[in-house]
């Protein structure tokens, strides 16, 4: 009998994530909104359902990869959410980064249901997923997570990093708050050596092999500098550090990095840039600074 597993949010990381488990042996079933992202589904071999409940009534586990808050509450607590179609014994994993207090709702949906549920946001972009290397930052009882990681492991390595949901939520809030300011920082050296009229290209490639060197700091700033595609979509990057900045007021603490590292992306997503690349934050460092 083929294993099925259903799939909510076909973008950026959720296609892939689509198409290894195809390639796996799995029946997917999934659900998305764009037309082109529903065909590209279907050409790869999925299975589109017009809802989110639909999805749930074809399989016991879904995973959930929509962008934001909202979405996660929509897709599994809303109309023609998940919790509408579930069969009993059904998981959910919800591998999208959101607020916590979000997360522990949508979480508290699901035990009044008796579903399972899984707190399993994720480090590593796209180009992970084919090779399996995604790391899942997991949060539930050590059953539901001896139950889900055969199948994780499809896509990556699980790391059990406590019972409760919103434990997965709070490390990957600490994690973005490096990437964030990672990110910041590898707009400013470029502009600070496009300042000093040196070649970026050959400050950066010296960086990369220091000490600070890392593979997110390679990755953009060879998409800044070479038009190589970016690790991530720009509207994504506003979202997660805007919730490193509620995560570090949450806890009252005196973050200055996180701060900063904000400042830029809320220029972004004010210059309406959220629909653009990740490299694109260059064009808000260069301007801010008096660059350009």
């Amino acid at each position: 009998m083929t294993n099925t597993i259903g799939i909510i949010g076909l973008g950026r990381i959720g296609l892939p994530v689509a198409k290894k488990f195809i390639k796996n042996g799995y029946q997917v079933y999934g659900y998305a909104r764009r037309p082109e992202v529903i065909k590209n589904f279907e050409n790869m071999g999925g299975c589109y359902q017009p809802s989110p409940a639909e999805v749930a009534n074809n399989c016991k586990t879904i995973i959930i990869l929509v962008l934001n808050d909202q979405q996660v509450k929509e897709v599994i607590s809303g109309e023609k959410g998940i919790l509408e179609g579930i069969n009993p014994g059904s998981v959910i994993i919800c591998m999208s980064t959101i607020n916590r207090i979000n997360l522990k709702s949508v979480a508290y949906d699901c035990a009044r249901q008796n579903i399972g549920f899984v707190d399993c946001p994720f480090t590593g972009g796209p180009d992970r997923v084919p090779k399996g290397r995604l790391t899942l930052i997991a949060a539930a009882t050590p059953d539901l997570i001896d139950k889900v990681e055969p199948i994780l492991n499809v896509i990556g390595n699980v790391v059990h990093v406590g019972n409760e949901p919103g434990l997965g939520q709070a490390v990957k809030h600490c994690n973005q708050l490096l990437v964030g300011a990672t990110h910041a920082a590898t707009m400013e050296v470029i502009t600070l050596a496009r300042k000093l009229n040196l070649d970026p290209s050959i400050v950066c490639d010296i960086a990369a092999r220091g000490i600070a060197g890392s593979d997110y700091f390679r990755l953009l700033f060879e998409s800044v500098l070479f038009h190589k595609p970016s690790p991530g979509s720009l509207g994504q990057m506003c979202k997660d550090v805007s919730i490193v900045s509620n995560t570090v007021d949450e806890v009252k603490m005196h973050a200055l990095i996180a701060k900063a590292t904000a400042t830029y992306f809320k220029i972004a997503e004010e210059k309406g840039m959220q629909n653009r690349e990740g490299a694109d934050l260059i064009e808000v460092v260069e301007s801010f600074t008096g660059n350009k």
